[in-house]
């Protein structure tokens, strides 16, 4: 799927990039220590969030480890005359100098680390490339969308459309392991013709393995990488929503350097 990074991106083109960089420019704000001027993206994908802080301003680096994904990005970068630093590697191995302010990992990205392994070697990355007093900032798919009557949060089936391009999205939770506390995603992309008529070609479909992060593994896997601590806990990329509030869906943990 991320090979066709285009049509992914029609996918998820429903998010408020302006809104969100807002967002998490407060959280970084209220807990970083120090002025933010220097921002990295682990698996940053198209880089909307990187060419929104860059025409703000700010230094912004992204890594990612497909290489189909970042000529895409690459290429948005070009179209806009954004500057943005785009490296291939993995968000577990990778390194950086100068160190930088602040370190995102949006979209659930780190629920492809599946094991605690996998986790920890992440954060120990991220603490490497982040000064003391920086911050990191985790987008974690929201437990209920996990568990209980509560479960609908987010939406399982969607259209979205972009210019002169249609698509519909399913996407489903199966093969849960209660004990490794994983799952396997599986997403299909489908091109939609006029009327609404489904495409035969262009259709996307992946599986992958994902975890199951709730606030205690994570709270595990920081206390285990060292590196961090927890300074809070919100619902949306906004601190003004709470975890707990029955709107938020989405967890967001903030990380700050040690």
């Amino acid at each position: 799927m991320y090979r066709r990074p285009h049509i992914y991106d029609v996918a998820f083109s429903f998010r408020d990039i302006g809104a969100e960089c807002d967002g998490l420019l407060r959280l970084a704000r209220r807990h970083g220590r120090g002025a933010v001027r220097r921002v990295v993206e682990l698996a940053c994908g198209p880089g909307h969030h990187l060419r929104e802080l860059a025409k703000r301003g700010y230094t912004c680096i992204g890594i990612d480890i497909n290489a189909e994904m970042l000529a895409y990005a690459r290429e948005l970068c070009r179209r806009e005359a954004v500057d943005v630093e785009l490296r291939r590697g993995d968000m577990r191995t990778f390194r950086l100098s100068p160190r930088s302010d602040v370190v995102l990992c949006l979209f659930d990205s780190f629920a492809q680390c599946a094991t605690e392994d996998d986790a920890i070697a992440t954060l120990r990355s991220a603490a490497r490339a982040l000064r003391r007093g920086g911050v990191m900032v985790i987008e974690f798919t929201h437990p209920a969308d996990y568990f209980g009557p509560n479960r609908q949060r987010t939406s399982e089936r969607w259209i979205q459309r972009d210019g002169e391009m249609t698509v519909r999205v399913t996407f489903s939770i199966t093969r849960r392991d209660p004990v490794a506390e994983t799952f396997v995603a599986r997403m299909i992309i489908q091109p939609l013709a006029r009327r609404g008529r489904s495409r035969a070609a262009g259709r996307l479909e992946m599986r992958w393995l994902q975890r199951m992060w709730l606030p205690g593994g994570i709270k595990h896997v920081v206390a285990a990488s060292g590196a961090f601590d927890v300074v809070g806990w919100y619902g949306d990329l906004d601190p003004v929503m709470a975890l707990e509030d029955p709107e938020a869906w989405r967890m967001i943990a903030v990380l700050r350097r040690r």
